[in-house]
């Protein structure tokens, strides 16, 4: 890695150079203070103030200031970056496909770093939608005693069901599961996979459960008025799976 607090442009802009003469490209970030401006699909402009940017490896490139997750301007990976001498240093992002172009103008620089990360390493995300509906294809009894799936990813006119199951006593249950939350619009989207099963099989017994860690009061009241039922099914996801479930049933 290389450091620099508080360099002049051109000692900044000769870094930045050396940077991107080697067989590997480099991460680059700069805090100061720039202005930014951007055409394209939009037109912006942003006055003079400090912030971080970001130059990856890959071309993508993102200014921040200190508050929020989201940059105040960025471009994608492929994004070609030139740097400049012009009354300080200037930093050019372009892009062809669709055209845009920020140009980056800094009046001081606080401090400048060039570095590579190793890091080959896959995200694994876990915890997703589907890990859940894996668990209860692997212990429907989460659920309740005597329950037997009997497919997943049933299509219907509405979408997807996550599990068609039977209970203990034959009955068609549908079960969707979200990761987060039951909002109503998941108790309305579970009323019609109902309505399109009924559809097609006839005016048969039906059950309708919704799964997840929690649900919102007025979901809660929407599932109560529909006759349809609520499981909260909680798992802590870890690398070696260890399973943590609970369940609240109304």
């Amino acid at each position: 890695m290389k450091y620099l607090i508080n360099p002049g442009a051109e000692e900044a802009f000769t870094m930045l150079e050396e940077s991107r003469s080697g067989v590997k490209k480099l991460m680059v970030t700069l805090v100061g203070n720039c202005k930014v401006e951007y055409s394209g699909r939009a037109k912006s402009f942003l006055d003079y103030g400090d912030r971080l940017l970001i130059i990856k490896a890959d071309g993508t490139i993102m200014v921040h200031n200190n508050q929020k997750r989201e940059p105040l301007n960025w471009q994608p990976p492929g994004t070609k970056i030139r740097y400049a001498l012009d009354d300080g240093l200037t930093i050019e992002a372009k892009r062809t496909s669709p055209q845009e172009h920020m140009h980056v103008h800094f009046l001081h620089i606080h401090s400048l770093s060039v570095f590579q990360l190793d890091d080959g390493a896959e995200l694994n995300i876990i915890g997703e939608e589907s890990d859940i509906v894996n668990k209860i294809v692997e212990d429907p009894s989460v659920i309740e005693e005597g329950l037997r799936v009997v497919s997943r990813e049933k299509v219907t006119n509405s979408g997807f069901i996550d599990l068609l199951c039977e209970d203990r006593e034959g009955t068609t249950v549908v079960i969707e599961v979200k990761r987060s939350s039951i909002t109503p619009s998941a108790v309305y989207q579970l009323e019609a996979y109902l309505t399109d099963f009924r559809k097609k099989n006839g005016e048969i017994k039906m059950r309708g459960i919704l799964c997840a860690p929690r649900v919102s009061e007025l979901a809660k009241t929407l599932i109560e008025q529909k006759g349809l039922e609520y499981r909260k099914v909680e798992w802590e996801f870890e690398l070696k799976d260890k399973k943590q479930a609970s369940l609240d049933i109304f």
